[in-house]
């Protein structure tokens, strides 16, 4: 069994509308029929609130599969960094893919899934922000298609309309994505060139500004400032930088020109001002000799030598003003490699600024290394502006702009999402397992129990019975002790009664014995009274036998012997205490 399956089948989440008992059976129609209802009223509640809502009998397949899909779209919807706008769109997906988690379980969120590939796709769209524009308007056309195909699907048609629409919206993304790359290309292309530029230009209007504040010059120097030497300076800065030895002869040229052509400067020292005269006009020639590769044409300097001769002559010039106040000083130096290295960090990143109720979306494309400034650029690549790095490092210190986290795809979040609901299964099978265990340790320990009190019973009963039988037998034995006692006594007094018959037996008298199965018959001879002896003999007087008395009565109780004559009434005792000592038996 596949995750998902486990998940919708086994989980149980607190507090969700599952069934009471297993026999009720809900109407398999009414789930189908009250999500498409809430796609078609575009409802903003979750897949769960509609079941809470409803009066209805769901399935545990049903309403995990509401939660499923709940869960996953909002963590997909908070972790993908889209606009608010997109993501209120995007959020009722919910209804269509608690719909088809529930009928195909895994194969709803398949890598190959139209929902997962459109969802996927949206990962693109993380720069995008409702300004207006017809930049912006074809993304919402694709959101009403969207719902206008899963409504078809829906209704049943199989998902083919949304299978169409997800594979043209796939292709024209990527054909977007393509075409906003090159526009990125060639703007950083032109935006890199005109940066330059304008380093340059600033630089040379920061040089002019500063060494010119409040500064009054002859008018042609002036002149030949603006006309020639900003040239110059400008093209140094431009192919050597700011860093080269070319910008600091030019900028210290700049001031000496300035310093020559003040009076109020110059006239303070004027020992200082023939060193400078004497040199300035070669060393305006040299540094223009080193940049351009050849010497300067004749008469180029004629300006700066007439001012050094009204200078050194001290004669008046007009004087006026240059118009070189508003410069930025920040030009006069170059970007930091700091500033460099920190906006490293920033590029190719996605940031937000908020104004009232709207949300505009801008790409951080990169520092534009000659004039440090971030080159801002909109979803489909356009330039918004241009931005120094130490103004937007304020503002993002201020949270004027915010960094958007990296966003996800939705097949991470898919899978973050099932891992985490695995262990929680996990922990609820865990827990189902202890609690059957605990059961059935239950169980048997009770079983355990009522076998133990049965056997106690049992044995208690057995020794109830034990007793009541002792009790028994020794009643019995009592009672069979004196029924012994009794016929013993009884057999000893028929024994005596017996001997006292033998002992009337007179000579003469016949008697029969039975031995080992032959009879023989014997006369009593002679009775010896003192010793109690017989003697017996046959009838020819020989075979003689002798026996006692006592022995004599123990075989007539046995019935090994008889006596054949010794009167009638002797026959009748004998025979009627035989006959009693037998019973008695």
């Amino acid at each position: 069994m596949s995750l998902i399956e486990s998940i919708i089948t086994q989980l149980r989440v607190p507090d969700l509308p599952y069934p009471v008992s297993q026999k009720e059976s809900p109407s398999p129609n009414r789930w189908h029929e009250q999500l498409a209802e809430a796609w078609s009223a575009q409802s903003d509640d979750t897949v769960v609130q509609h079941l809470h809502a409803l009066e209805d009998t769901w399935t545990v397949r049903q309403v995990n599969a509401g939660y499923l899909a709940d869960r996953i779209m909002n963590v997909f919807l908070r972790r993908s960094g889209l606009h608010p706008v997109l993501i209120t769109r995007v959020a009722r997906l919910r209804f269509w893919l608690a719909l088809d988690l529930e009928a195909r379980g895994p194969e709803a969120v398949s890598e190959d899934a139209v929902i997962r590939r459109w969802l996927d796709s949206l990962e693109g769209l993380k720069g995008w922000s409702r300004t207006g524009s017809r930049s912006d308007r074809w993304v919402l056309d694709h959101m009403a298609e969207m719902e206008a195909v899963v409504t078809e699907a829906f209704r049943g048609d199989g998902g083919v309309a949304l299978q169409k629409c997800v594979d043209q919206w796939l292709q024209r993304l990527e054909q977007q994505t393509e075409r906003t790359r090159k526009v990125r290309e060639r703007l950083w292309e032109t935006e890199s060139g005109a940066a330059g530029q304008r380093a340059a230009e600033n630089a040379v209007r920061a040089a002019l500004g500063r060494t010119g504040r409040s500064r009054q010059l002859p008018r042609e120097l002036i002149q030949f400032i603006e006309e020639d030497w900003r040239g110059l300076m400008r093209r140094i800065a431009l192919e050597q930088g700011l860093d080269s030895d070319a910008w600091r002869h030019a900028y210290r040229l700049l001031e000496w020109l300035v310093w020559v052509g003040d009076p109020s400067l110059s006239d303070q020292d004027r020992n200082r001002l023939y060193q400078v005269g004497e040199q300035l006009v070669e060393k305006l020639s040299g540094v223009v000799e080193s940049v351009t590769g050849r010497k300067p044409a004749s008469g180029r300097f004629e300006a700066v030598d007439r001012l050094l001769v009204a200078r050194l002559r001290e004669q008046p010039l007009p004087l006026a003003s240059p118009d070189w106040a508003a410069y930025d000083p920040r030009w006069l130096d170059p970007p930091s490699s700091q500033d460099q290295a920190e906006a490293a960090h920033w590029v190719d990143q996605w940031y937000v600024q908020r104004h009232q109720d709207r949300e505009i979306r801008q790409y951080f494309f990169g520092l534009l290394p000659d004039t440090g400034e971030v080159l801002w650029t909109n979803e489909q690549g356009v330039k918004l502006l241009l931005q120094p790095f130490p103004e937007v490092r304020d503002l993002l210190k201020a949270g004027q702009i915010q960094h958007l986290p990296p966003s996800y795809r939705f097949g991470q979040v898919l899978k973050d999402t099932l891992r985490s609901l695995h262990r929680v299964l996990e922990s609820q099978q865990k827990q189902r397992e202890q609690a059957v265990t605990k059961a059935r340790e239950q169980a048997e320990a009770l079983k355990k129990q009522q076998e133990e009190a049965e056997a106690e019973r049992l044995r208690e009963q057995q020794r109830l019975e034990e007793e009541a039988a002792a009790e028994r037998a020794q009643a019995e034995a009592l009672v069979q002790s004196e029924q012994d006692e009794a016929r013993r006594a009884e057999h000893e007094a028929r024994e005596r009664e017996i001997l006292e018959l033998v002992d009337q037996l007179e000579a003469g008298s016949w008697v029969e014995l039975a031995r080992n199965g032959e009879k023989q018959k014997l006369k009593l001879a002679l009775r010896i009274r003192a010793s109690g002896k017989l003697v017996f003999v046959d009838r020819l007087g020989l075979n003689r036998r002798e026996m006692n008395r006592l022995d004599m009565a123990k075989l007539i109780m046995a019935g090994e012997a008889r006596v054949l004559s010794g009167g009638a009434e002797f026959e009748e005792t004998l025979s009627r205490v035989v006959g009693r000592m037998r019973v008695g038996r």
